[in-house]
């Protein structure tokens, strides 16, 4: 095997760019949901309650599918799961811009949108941890970072187009961005390395037994059926599951905001700016967690997020809006760790099946967020209680992160083979 393509890069940074290009556009088009949240109220007369519904009810679909999603990925590879993916987001954004029932809302969106979403997310960074080990946090932490890059700039500009065209044309451009960028780009993903003929990391490797390699990992593979039989899966299902609680602050953060007398635009640059900070935070927390291990960095990072909740309760300036937006995005950079330790505790083979059961965790906070943060608000008038309930969270979220060890088995440390 071949270690490099001809001109010299490793071919896993074009699996990276790739991966990140599509899954950034893609959720970033999904993320303004709380951009049009605010217009859908305004103009269709629909309480938040309902239209958090529909993100909700795609939210835990979308993982759900996860599950079938990694299956296929590990069995056919990511090329027919992203065209799947790729058509069926850019049709429902599409489809979104005629819409004027509420079943029309949760079938345009909440399912034939994040039907596609589920297809694109757990092949994307399953298939780039297939190609890295020793760099593995930091090329997912890029893949995942992508999309809170596109998602600072996605913020403004979509309430620009708003503004500028209205809320329906401005779906159909968002699905037109979608197919002509995505599909081109899907082609040039591939599995596994030894696909292109290389290795992963694109160096030969051998594995040392060693008691105290950081980060730990398996030497092993284990199947979905032998992962959910340990109490680590089902912590981790657990911690994954109180950090997406966060969603309900990127859905409200806009209605959140305006509500203090702040402009849309002003409302919108901040929640871009939160994505923005996410994505340094991905990759500065994915490169820590490959020298420290991903335990500490995890923990930190609900700490944070959750004293952010408490500055949440008392702010009113915009200047304290984007401080916000600034700590809880890069904290919340450490959702990028999750895919990472699922490949460190149980390997890589079966990487996608497990990764997609413990997304089903992320799909149960996701979803449970947003809707109950919109009814909260429609009975009491105020996000408060929200927000207290979210600290909360984070702090448990926080001792888990902590008492979580990963499953007893062979660790080794990879080291490069002589050339």
């Amino acid at each position: 095997m071949s270690d490099k393509q001809e001109n010299g890069l490793f071919y896993g940074w074009v699996i990276v760019a790739a991966a990140s290009t599509i899954v950034a556009l893609q959720w970033g088009c999904n993320q303004t949901y709380g951009i049009f949240l605010t217009e859908l109220c305004d103009d269709l007369g629909w309480s938040k309650t309902t239209i958090s519904g529909a993100y909700s009810m795609g939210f835990i679909l979308g993982t759900i599918l996860g599950v079938l999603a990694g299956r296929l990925n590990d069995k056919y590879g990511p090329r027919l799961m992203f065209l799947g993916s790729i058509v069926s987001v850019s049709s429902g954004l599409a489809l979104m811009s005629t819409m004027n029932a509420t079943w029309q809302l949760y079938l345009f969106y909440g399912f034939i949108v994040n039907v596609g979403l589920a297809f694109a997310w757990i092949p994307a960074v399953s298939t780039v941890a297939h190609w890295f080990i020793r760099k593995r946090g930091i090329a997912l932490g890029i893949t995942q970072g992508g999309i809170g890059v596109v998602i600072l700039f996605m913020m403004p500009f979509v309430q620009f187009l708003i503004i500028s065209f209205g809320w329906r044309s401005s779906y159909v451009i968002l699905a037109g961005i979608i197919l002509v960028l995505c599909l081109p780009v899907s082609r040039l993903i591939s599995l596994n390395p030894s696909d292109k003929g290389l290795y992963p990391d694109g160096v030969p490797i051998t594995a040392e037994s060693e008691e105290n390699a950081s980060p730990k990992l398996n030497t092993s593979n284990s199947t979905l059926k032998q992962a959910i039989k340990t109490k680590q899966f089902w912590m981790l299902f657990l911690i994954c599951a109180i950090f997406t609680l966060s969603i309900a602050t990127s859905i409200h953060l806009k209605a959140y905001v305006i509500g203090f007398g702040i402009s849309e635009m002003t409302a919108a640059t901040i929640m871009g700016l939160c994505s923005g900070a996410s994505a340094v935070g991905t990759i500065i927390m994915s490169k820590v967690s490959d020298r420290i291990g991903r335990k500490i960095p995890l923990a930190i990072s609900f700490f944070v997020m959750a004293l952010m909740m408490f500055w949440l309760m008392k702010a009113r300036q915009p200047w304290e809006f984007y401080l916000f937006s600034i700590i809880s995005g890069f904290a919340g950079g450490s959702y990028a760790l999750f895919a990472a330790i699922v490949a460190d505790w149980f390997g890589t083979k079966f990487h996608g099946s497990i990764y997609g059961m413990v997304a089903v965790g992320e799909g149960i906070g996701g979803a449970i967020g947003p809707l109950f943060a919109g009814y909260i608000y429609d009975t009491t008038g105020s996000y408060e209680l929200a927000i207290m309930i979210g600290a909360a969270a984070f702090l448990i979220g926080t001792g888990l992160s902590l008492v979580v060890k990963a499953p007893a088995c062979k660790q080794t440390k990879l080291v490069v083979s002589p050339q």
